[in-house]
């Protein structure tokens, strides 16, 4: 079963460690000119989204061989627009990027509730507002926290806030009992949770059901005290009516990483909205375990194949 590995991540490692399975031989791309002319042939690829734009879907939609599509990611969203074929089985990578997203969104909230940008730009102009900063100061300790999304980041973000004792509430497609948390709610029930939250974590994959699931009219629900993060996609939020709010003091702060066109545009007014952080959607980035973990994702999903009874050719 040939493979094209198209990925700036451990694309060696991963064309080792396929070759070490039986019945498949991977061949790494280097470029998407490589990467078009394997696909041709090939049965698989392992590709992030960042890669697979309109030239690799139309190539994978005329490949006739094609039965395994692997994202070297967590989402699978240029499936939206270049659906996969009957039969073509689907996998990502959720499990290896979870860690270090999770990681990043914690340290985002704690930053924001911690006044952390607002400190940056005092330092800046070399003010002392000891005074002014302390009323708008908040803990993690005691408070509300709604996690939108509780697959394996929404998850290891729960487990990471737990030394610091907040009250955290998830949001999933069914609700149900989950030791980590007090429980997951539905979606239907979110308009009644805002309110009292004062915090949301969002870590949602994209598709029409959560594009701007986040409305203004749901932003609107949240006491003036909360805070947002969002380490999903950026269009879970309506982007427009979060500017809104943070710059007119409707909500209290935000650490975003994704957002609904990137790269961000410069006149985008988020430059300059007050108490937020903004990252380049880098939350996953973490090297010194995420290599390994993606290996482990992709041959897990190769090995998979055979046991869905479909053995590499």
């Amino acid at each position: 079963m040939k493979i094209v590995v198209y990925s700036p991540f451990a694309a060696a490692e991963m064309e080792a460690a396929l070759n070490g399975l039986p019945g498949f031989h991977a061949v790494v791309a280097k470029d998407k000119q490589a990467a078009l002319a394997h696909i041709a042939d090939a049965e698989g690829i392992s590709i992030p989204m960042s890669l697979f734009d309109d030239d690799v879907g139309r190539a994978l939609t005329q490949a006739k061989q094609i039965r395994w599509i692997h994202f070297v990611s967590s989402g699978t969203d240029p499936l939206l627009k270049w659906p996969a074929g009957p039969g073509v089985v689907v996998t990502n990578s959720a499990d290896a990027w979870a860690p270090t997203v999770a990681e990043h969104a914690v340290a985002m909230l704690l930053g924001v509730l911690r006044q952390f940008p607002a400190m940056n730009d005092l330092r800046a102009t070399q003010t002392w507002a000891q005074l002014d900063l302390r009323p708008k100061l908040r803990s993690l300790e005691a408070s509300t926290v709604l996690i939108l999304g509780f697959g394996a980041i929404g998850q290891r973000a729960a487990e990471l806030m737990r030394p610091f004792n907040p009250r955290v509430i998830a949001v999933g497609r069914t609700a149900r009992a989950h030791p980590l948390v007090e429980r997951v709610a539905g979606v239907g029930e979110i308009d009644a949770l805002l309110p009292q939250v004062d915090a949301i974590v969002a870590a949602l994959p994209s598709s029409p059901q959560t594009r701007h699931l986040m409305s203004a009219e749901r932003l609107a629900l949240l006491p003036n005290n909360a805070v947002i993060v969002n380490v999903g996609r950026g269009e879970t939020f309506d982007e427009a009516a979060l500017t809104a709010a943070l710059i007119e003091g409707r909500i209290a702060g935000a650490g975003l990483d994704v957002y609904e066109r990137e790269p961000l545009p410069k006149d985008n007014p988020l430059w300059s909205a007050p108490n937020l952080i903004l990252s380049p959607h880098v939350a996953g980035v973490g090297r010194s375990h995420l290599f390994g973990r993606l290996v482990a994702c992709c041959v897990r999903s190769a090995k998979g194949l055979s046991l869905n009874g479909q053995p590499p050719a």
